[in-house]
């Protein structure tokens, strides 16, 4: 190349790093004052997280925001599974919050997991049509013939995962079931098939299933023949912004995050 095209090149070049050096700190600045955090979220837990257009009161992250007002949080709610498939493969998140403390040590098997707090825990029930017109009583007799049953995905939610152990516990053999007609990919899902008519009972969460009371009916399991789930958040190693993620755990299992979650028939003991 001509001598005198390098001589006019070199600080040209200078001045484009330069620029670029400055734009990229001024969206690193920007990125900071924004602290965003991002979360997947299981999709049972969305009402208390996000709040619903039939509870004025604000959910958690609308009130952890409204103390953080420079913060913002991007949620991706889904099956647990699913979700911590999408954290293997991204490489990438601030927080994951799952149906079921399973999903935390398969996170923790991978090296993902930075800090962890307790919310609550998920409790299961059997939700049935309103009224109970099948007179289900127990767990062993939603393998009966005449029952429609819904259940949810056993590779997706978390409450697909144990609902063959809570059957085991009761004397039954999930795999021989063949009254199965609906299967959902989450707890929502089995629950709207049987509020829509389309199943006769499933097995849900407690908090699930009364967002559907005005329709439907709640079965307790007995404790000893039931499967509990433990609401975990974590902490990613992969989080840029841990301290604004730690202050948003700690602000979820404190009083006013089990206040909300309570409030929407958690059990935050």
């Amino acid at each position: 190349m001509n001598k005198r095209y390098i001589r006019l090149w070199r600080p040209l070049l200078a001045a484009m790093l330069a620029v670029s050096t400055a734009f990229l700190a001024g969206c690193e600045g920007v990125e900071d004052d924004a602290a965003q955090l991002s979360l997947l979220c299981g999709g049972a837990i969305r009402p208390p997280m996000a709040g619903t257009e039939l509870d004025d009161e604000p959910g958690v992250i609308e009130r952890f925001l409204n103390e953080h007002p420079d913060a913002s949080i991007e949620t991706n709610y889904g099956a647990s599974n699913l979700l911590l498939g999408q954290l293997k493969l991204r490489g990438a998140g601030d927080l994951f919050f799952p149906g079921d403390d399973f999903y935390i040590e398969e996170a923790k098997a991978e090296g993902l997991v930075h800090e962890t707090r307790t919310v609550a825990q998920f409790v299961p029930v059997i939700m049935v049509a309103d009224g109970n017109p099948l007179e289900i009583e127990n767990v062993s007799d939603l393998a009966q013939a005449d029952v429609r049953l819904a259940v949810a995905e056993q590779r997706a939610a978390a409450v697909g995962r144990i609902t063959p152990e809570i059957f085991a516990k009761n004397g039954v053999d999930f795999d021989t079931l063949d009254n199965i007609v609906f299967t959902g990919v989450t707890a929502p899902e089995v629950a709207q098939a049987v509020a829509l008519g389309h199943a006769d009972a499933t097995i849900t969460w407690r908090p699930v299933a009364k967002q559907h009371q005005h329709n439907t009916s709640i079965v307790e399991i007995a404790p000893e023949k039931n499967v509990f789930s433990p609401l975990v958040v974590a902490v990613l190693e992969t989080s840029g912004n841990k301290e604004l993620a730690l202050a948003f755990a700690d602000f979820l299992a404190g009083p006013e995050g089990r206040e909300v979650f309570e409030r929407y028939h958690y059990d935050v003991e």
